[in-house]
């Protein structure tokens, strides 16, 4: 994967970032910065679509955005600011619709994923529902809390709220009449996730323990322990497997029974979240130690490392077509991006060397630029560029990650060193002859002789050390 981050602004660290949000569909984010304004960007480019200038009633900080969440359509945006006023704005026109003034800070914001619903959490301990089209108080809900978060059910019917006296509080999302209170955890609760059939929802505790609870209801069905407190816990599409975060692991659970299937370990730092992917077939992490890590979710093996955050990511989730890995700190939000499939036909994979015209075609010549220069082309798509000189192994400079239509982008240092995509390529061979384009800029490429070494080359260790730092580069 290639990360794409703050709509392609590579100075992304050098601007102060109070809040980031991506649409339902993974296909817009928003980031709230300072001078209150608000970037709305598309996620497959970089690019930005709309701004918004969010000016409030108090002068920064006090004024700075808290929160900024997305309608279920991804047309209308709402921001959260210090002036305890909730605003509703039109992407498309830039256009304020609306605001809710608070008597306290805002503390939480959730949009219904259907309707105009929205909810929101101020400091003094209110819950309250609002219609987001025209302002207007649905209901305030009791009795007061002290909300660590707000979640609506997948229909929209239903709202949580958690808690840091630990209990969950259920009310229906129409009227405002009380469901449940869900009791039992003996800590602050972090967070509350519906299954994607709303029937259940799955706690975070500082407890040590994540449950699961019948949504009708408020029944609890199962408790999960942990060794350390639960910062996340979350369903996979099927509500047939839950993954939680605990310490620096992963814990995978079946959701019927409560027994644990996978431990993931890996992460350096606290996991503070998880998420599984649509298809329930891979599951992301998101960690203190600044990575991103995906894991197939059969064998609970690692599949990739994701490097790039300055600050450690608070959220992590995968977008619906499972393409893209959607992550946020509070620095930067990031758009991963998965990479098409690769693979090349027979005859590609092997060393070669850029040959100009009027070079030297001795042997010599195209043994010393294969060992000085070499590019290594891998039969699953991966292409590296090295460069050298005298008695020691050549360095990786760059390299690409090729589709099976022999398109490819570059990236500096060796695979994995860089995850920012630096240009676009194309590679074309026939026998043993071909031309890679990089950048626009096109060199003639020929297949190395066989690399037979020399005495002295064996002896003082180079042909040893040439091998190693070709070969290794192979990910």
């Amino acid at each position: 994967m290639n990360k794409l981050s703050f709509c392609g602004n590579a100075d992304a660290g050098s601007v102060t970032i109070s809040a980031t949000a991506f649409s339902e569909d993974a296909s817009r984010v928003a980031v709230a910065t300072e001078g209150l304004l608000v970037r709305i960007c598309d996620t497959a480019s970089g690019k930005e679509v709309a701004s918004l200038s969010a000016a409030t009633a108090l002068d920064k900080p006090d004024g700075l955005l808290g929160f900024v969440a997305f309608s279920a359509d991804g047309a209308r945006l709402a921001t959260a600011s210090g002036d305890r006023i909730v605003r509703f704005w039109d992407i498309a026109s830039g256009r304020q619709l609306g605001e809710l003034a608070h008597p306290s800070p805002v503390v939480a914001v959730a949009l219904s994923p259907k309707g105009a619903g929205v909810a929101t959490a101020s400091a003094e301990g209110m819950v309250r529902l609002w219609d987001s089209t025209n302002g207007s108080a649905i209901a305030s809900l009791q009795p007061s809390l002290d909300v660590t978060s707000l979640s609506f059910s997948p229909d929209g019917k239903q709202l949580a709220a958690t808690g840091r006296e630990g209990t969950v509080h259920l009310w229906d999302a129409a009227s405002g009449e009380k469901i449940a209170t869900l009791e039992g955890h003996a800590g602050k609760v972090l967070q509350a996730r519906y299954s994607s059939d709303g029937g259940k929802i799955v706690t975070a505790s500082d407890d040590r323990t994540a449950r699961i609870w019948n949504a009708a209801d408020g029944g609890q069905l199962l408790v999960l322990p942990h060794a350390s407190e639960v910062h996340s816990a979350a369903f996979s599409k099927h509500g047939t497997r839950i993954v939680t975060a605990s310490a620096n692991e992963a814990h995978m659970f079946d959701a019927v029974s409560g027994g644990e299937i996978h431990v993931l370990r890996g992460h350096e730092g606290d996991v503070n979240d998880t998420a599984f992917s649509h298809d329930g077939l891979r599951v992301a992490t998101a960690a203190e130690d600044r990575s991103i890590r995906v894991w197939d979710a059969e064998s609970g093996a690692g599949t990739a490392v994701l490097t790039g955050h300055l600050n450690a990511p608070g959220s992590v989730a995968f977008s619906p077509d499972g393409q893209r890995l959607l992550s946020t700190s509070g620095v930067e939000p990031i758009a991963w991006t998965r990479m098409p499939a690769g693979g090349f036909p027979d005859g590609f994979s092997g060393i070669w060397f850029s040959k100009f015209d009027g070079m030297d075609d001795s042997a010599e010549f195209a043994r010393s630029m294969c060992l000085m220069s070499p590019i290594k082309i891998h039969g699953n798509g991966l292409i590296v560029l090295f460069d050298g000189m005298g008695q020691d192994p050549p360095q990786t400079i760059l390299h690409l990650r090729c589709a099976s239509d022999r398109s490819c982008q570059m990236f500096g240092g060796a695979p994995g060193q860089s995850l920012d995509a630096q240009g676009q390529g194309n590679l074309d061979i026939s026998g043993d002859d071909g031309k890679l384009c990089i950048a626009g800029e096109c060199r003639p490429i020929v297949r190395c002789p066989a690399l037979i070494w020399n005495d002295e080359e064996r002896k003082s260790g180079f042909a040893e050390r040439w091998e190693a730092a070709v070969n290794a580069q192979g990910q």
